[in-house]
């Protein structure tokens, strides 16, 4: 099961223009060192009609393709390789710029997910993980609307800037 809850971000000054940030785990702890974060990685995958790939999970969440950094594997290889595993879509990064988002996950687990912009063609998604319930690439404006969380958004809306950098 995919469902977490995500915090709030809070830019870090040093890395302006990237989605990063810390998130309190209880108020006694403080904010989560790198240490203490699961890694992850996934993609914004945009198609040839800069369309953005997005799942619905089987609890109703839409969120983008990602999953845990296997032993290894850089964080590139494994948004590759989930990207690929849950929707059979081949993308490749667009963009050398990574983004990272923090959270902590139903079982109080603290996840960080570096987050690469992907591109791919011709290749219509496919539920290939029971958790999944669809897979399509939407309008960039209707991602943005049905995103379940804010920091996806945020990362779309940073994804989005960066791409018109370039």
């Amino acid at each position: 099961q995919r469902r977490h809850r995500r915090q709030a971000l809070t830019p870090a000054p040093s890395l302006a223009g990237r989605v990063t940030g810390r998130v309190q785990h209880g108020d006694s702890m403080g904010p989560m060192g790198p240490e203490a974060q699961v890694p992850g990685a996934g993609g914004v995958v945009f198609d040839d009609s800069d369309r953005v790939l997005v799942l619905t999970l089987a609890g109703g969440e839409r969120v983008f393709p990602k999953g845990h950094v296997e032993a290894g594997e850089t964080a590139l290889e494994t948004a590759i390789r989930e990207v690929e595993e849950e929707t059979g879509v081949k993308a490749w990064r667009d963009d050398p710029t990574p983004y990272t988002t923090t959270y902590v996950n139903p079982s109080g687990v603290p996840r960080r997910v570096t987050w690469f912009a992907m591109r791919s063609s011709g290749q219509a998604p496919v539920v290939r993980e029971s958790g999944i319930r669809a897979a399509e690439f939407l309008p960039v404006h209707e991602v943005l609307e049905v995103l379940t969380h804010e920091t996806d958004k945020e990362l779309l809306r940073q994804v989005l800037a960066g791409r018109q950098r370039s």
